[in-house]
């Protein structure tokens, strides 16, 4: 176990938290230590925390084929200019946060979000679907 394990593992122990708040704890300090670190660097990149942990670059064209294959999938049809509305709306979301870093789940969040108030209700159910395989 590292040192830094070991200090985190004590921190808790003193705090006689249970199991399962540990592990929201820790999810938690991830986000904030990567979040601190990212925004004063002067990287201004956007970031993602992927379910399994791993951080990628935040890409703009994976979230417009997101959207793109649920609208295909319930036969709707949705043009680029469509999709670029959907994303700036996001990107709005994002930038409302202040923050180069954000959880999977926050960005699928904002797309559902952004298809209800742009009146996609059928492709908001097909993404619904879409993003729980």
């Amino acid at each position: 176990m590292s040192e830094l394990s070991q200090m985190v593992l004590n921190y808790y122990k003193d705090k006689d938290y249970d199991i399962n708040k540990i592990v929201s704890e820790i999810d938690k300090l991830k986000i904030d230590v990567v979040k601190n670190y990212l925004d004063h660097s002067p990287d201004d990149s956007l970031y993602v925390i992927k379910r399994s942990g791993n951080l990628e670059g935040y890409s703009k064209d994976k979230i417009a084929r997101s959207i793109k294959n649920a609208a295909d999938s319930n036969g709707q049809y949705l043009n680029r200019s469509d999709v670029d509305i959907l994303m700036e709306d996001v990107s709005k979301h994002m930038k409302d946060l202040n923050r180069k870093v954000f959880k999977t789940s926050e960005i699928k969040e904002f797309v559902k979000q952004s298809l209800k108030d742009e009146g996609y209700g059928k492709i908001y159910d097909s993404y619904v679907s879409y993003i729980q395989v």
